[in-house]
């Protein structure tokens, strides 16, 4: 088993990643719309249900399943701009995410087909609160430091960010001094 396959990725969102990291991670720092745990339990949330779809979705077909999508997500791509009523967390980030991308919302079943393996250019790694409080979103790149990642800027976004920095790359050993939140009890 290799860390870039589903199953390692998928127990990546579940728990703090047991295995050693890559020397350099990808790092998006977030600034949430509210709670920076209830954030980082929906982020994984969403990217779980997305690689629980890659691994048995037939991407040459023209229809990829979005069941185990989460509805709140549904709700925000639906392509067309705009808050959705009872998510104001949501709406919020998506606002941000067009402000910030000057972009229009993704459609759900157009996000869905980004997390092809085959094309797909980066994995999940974890999701942390540094000493100064900020989230840490972290995803392993294969140490490469531009890599396309529309995908999850706007999962970062939806799931309730006001604002994420681009793409760095960090040394892990700054995530091996992070604790993880946003994990299941």
């Amino acid at each position: 088993m290799s860390r870039y396959d589903s199953a390692s990725e998928g127990r990546r969102l579940r728990k703090r990643p047991s295995e050693d990291p890559i020397s350099l991670l990808g790092l998006f720092v977030v600034t949430p719309v509210a709670d920076s745990v209830k954030y980082a339990q929906r982020l994984r949330d969403l990217i779980a249900g997305a690689v629980e779809i890659s691994r048995s979705a037939d991407f040459e077909s023209d229809d990829v399943s979005e069941d185990t999508l989460p509805s709140w997500f549904l709700e925000l791509s639906s392509g067309e701009a705009g808050d959705v009523p009872g998510d104001p967390i949501g709406s919020e980030g998506k606002r941000g995410y067009q402000d910030a991308r000057d972009d229009r919302p993704w459609n759900s079943g157009d996000w869905i087909y980004c997390f092809d393996p085959d094309l797909r250019a980066w994995s999940w790694w974890d999701v942390t609160v540094d000493e100064n409080g900020r989230v840490c979103v972290w995803v392993d790149t294969k140490g490469e430091a531009h890599i396309p990642c529309e995908e999850l800027r706007w999962a970062i976004f939806v799931s309730g960010a006001v604002d994420a920095d681009p793409l760095t790359l960090e040394f892990s050993s700054a995530w091996s001094g992070q604790r993880s939140i946003g994990l299941a009890k």
